[in-house]
């Protein structure tokens, strides 16, 4: 969060703002708190590890401007603890983006979502259709 240029929130530590207010968190559950089991086996036979939580991001806002920033984040979290993002679409990706994203990283394709390793998050951050991380 500070990387970004974040504040934290004096009465919520849990609770960050950008420079122009947009109001961003993070959340650390307990692994299948918001994945699948079988998502989640499917990610750990793929990166050769149990997973044992999830870290989530949050923007508390539907600003797009503020997606790029919580897409940076994610991708720093997944490099730094070799985790996985979890990515969903407005539109079912075409094979094009999933081969471009797979190209650079690792990802899994679990119905109109995926799941992207640290390169791959990077990758897609980059990419023109870049829109929204979760």
């Amino acid at each position: 969060m500070i990387s970004e240029g974040l504040a934290p929130h004096e009465a919520d530590p849990t609770s960050w703002y950008s420079a122009a207010g947009l109001p961003y968190g993070y959340s650390i559950d307990e692994a299948g708190f918001e994945t699948d089991p079988e998502e989640l086996q499917l990610v750990e036979r793929a990166a050769g590890v149990t997973m044992r939580c999830d870290i989530g991001l949050h923007i508390f806002v539907s600003d797009v401007t503020g997606r790029p920033a919580l897409g940076r984040m994610a991708q720093r979290v997944a490099r730094q603890t070799d985790g996985w993002v979890f990515v969903e679409f407005h539109t079912p990706p075409t094979a094009d983006l999933l081969d471009h994203l797979s190209n650079a990283g690792r990802g899994i394709r679990v119905s109109d979502a995926v799941y992207l390793d640290a390169a791959a998050t990077l990758a897609w951050n980059a990419h023109p259709d870049f829109h929204v991380v979760k």
